[in-house]
C-alpha cells in the first residue's frame, strides 16, 4: 500500500516575515532581511517586497511592540485627566528604559536606530504621536482634561519632550531622567488661567 503524500508546508506570508523579525528582535538580534528570508525559505526579492528594507520592517516591529507596551500602560495608568495621561507616559517610559532588546537595538546602531523611533521619516513616531492624540481625546471628550492646543498640536509636544529624556544619552550624552521628565509633561498639561480678574 502507497504511504499517504505529505502535504506541501503552507507558503510563508508578510505576517510570518514580520512575526519572525519581531522574535529576532525581542532576542537582542539585529534584523536581516536574507537571513530572514532563508528561514521562511523565501527569495530575497520576495522579503523585500514585503519589507521594504530592515529599517522599514524595524519600523513595523516597533510600532506593534509599542501599540501593545502604549495600551498596557493605559491600563495600569492612574487617576483621570492630565494625571492619567502622564502616569500612562511615565508607565510606558520606564518599560521601554527596562527593554533589554530595545536597549540593544538603540545601542548597536544609535544614529539609524534614532531615524526608526524618533524621526519623521519612520512610522514609529507617527503612531506614537496618534495614540497619546486618542488618549488626550478621550479625556477631553469625558470632561476631565481641558488643553490649551489642539489635541495633535499636544500629542506631538508631550511625545517630543519624552523623546528628548528617553534618549538623552543618545542625543546628548546625558543621564535620562524620568522623572523630571513627568514634571514637565504634568507643567504641560497645567489646566489654561481662568479669566483675569476685572
Amino acid at each position: 500500500m502507497a504511504s499517504p503524500r505529505r502535504a506541501n508546508p503552507p507558503a510563508a506570508t508578510p505576517g510570518d516575515l514580520h512575526e519572525l523579525a519581531r522574535e529576532r528582535f525581542l532576542k537582542g538580534e539585529r534584523l536581516e532581511i536574507q537571513t530572514l528570508a532563508e528561514e521562511l525559505g523565501i527569495s530575497r526579492a520576495t522579503a523585500y517586497r514585503w519589507a521594504v528594507n530592515a529599517e522599514q520592517l524595524a519600523g513595523q516591529v516597533l510600532v506593534s511592540l509599542f501599540r501593545e507596551s502604549f495600551d498596557h500602560a493605559v491600563r495600569r495608568a492612574r487617576g483621570w485627566g492630565a494625571a492619567r495621561v502622564v502616569d500612562a507616559m511615565a508607565v510606558g517610559m520606564r518599560a521601554i528604559t527596562r527593554s533589554k532588546a530595545y536597549r540593544a537595538f538603540l545601542e548597536r546602531d544609535p544614529p539609524r536606530a534614532l531615524r526608526i523611533v524618533a524621526s519623521k521619516e519612520g512610522p514609529v513616531q507617527r503612531q506614537t504621536i496618534a495614540l497619546h492624540q486618542a488618549l488626550l481625546e478621550e479625556e477631553v471628550a469625558a470632561g476631565r482634561l481641558e488643553l490649551p492646543v489642539d489635541a495633535h498640536t499636544m500629542a506631538y509636544a508631550l511625545v517630543r519632550i519624552a523623546e528628548s529624556f528617553l534618549y538623552a544619552d543618545l542625543i546628548a550624552g546625558e543621564e535620562p531622567d524620568l522623572d523630571k521628565a513627568a514634571e514637565i509633561l504634568k507643567l504641560m498639561l497645567r489646566p489654561p488661567p481662568g479669566p483675569a480678574a476685572a
